[in-house]
C-alpha cells in the first residue's frame, strides 16, 4: 500500500510537473477562443502551474461549446492524466497552430492505476473538451487551429 502510495505521488509530481499546488491569482481564469475549422471553443485557460495541476478535476460537467486549454512557454511532450474527473472528455495537443495529436473519448473512471495520455509529437498547447466533440465536429490531426485571447 505504502509503494502505491509513493508511485501516485511520484506520478501526480510527473504528470503535472510539482507535488505541491502553487500560488494562484485570485479571480476568474482568463478566457480565449480556439477555433478549429468553423467551429469555436470558449476555453479557460490552464495558464499557470496551480491552474494546470488542478485542470478539470473535481467539475461534473463541461457543457459544449466550452474547454480548458493549458497553455506551455515551448512544445514537449506532456502527459496527462483523470485524477478526480466527472466526465469523459477529448484531449487535442496543438503545435504551431495545428492539431498534433488527438485522444478521443478518454474515460473519467478506469479500473486500476489512472492511465497518462501522451501526443505523437511536443505540442505548447492541450485542449480539453467534453468527450465526442472532435468527432462531431470532424476534427483531424493536422487540421488549422486559431487561438485568439492569449497575451504572450
Amino acid at each position: 500500500m505504502r509503494r502505491a502510495a509513493a508511485a501516485l505521488v511520484a506520478l501526480a509530481a510527473f504528470a503535472c510537473g510539482r507535488a505541491e499546488p502553487a500560488p494562484e491569482a485570485p479571480g476568474p481564469a482568463p478566457r480565449a477562443r480556439v477555433t478549429i475549422g468553423v467551429h469555436v471553443i470558449d476555453a479557460e485557460l490552464a495558464d499557470t502551474p496551480a491552474r494546470q495541476q488542478r485542470g478539470l478535476s473535481g467539475r461534473t460537467s463541461l457543457a459544449p461549446g466550452q474547454g480548458m486549454l493549458f497553455v506551455y512557454p515551448e512544445p514537449a511532450v506532456r502527459g496527462f492524466w483523470m485524477p478526480d474527473m466527472h466526465f469523459d472528455i477529448d484531449i487535442v495537443w496543438i503545435r504551431e497552430g495545428r492539431i498534433v495529436h488527438l485522444e478521443p473519448d478518454v474515460p473519467h473512471a478506469v479500473d486500476g492505476p489512472l492511465p497518462v495520455y501522451r501526443p505523437a509529437e511536443p505540442a505548447e498547447l492541450v485542449l480539453e473538451v467534453p468527450a465526442g466533440t472532435a468527432r462531431r465536429l470532424g476534427w483531424r490531426v493536422g487540421d488549422a487551429v486559431g487561438v485568439s485571447g492569449l497575451a504572450h
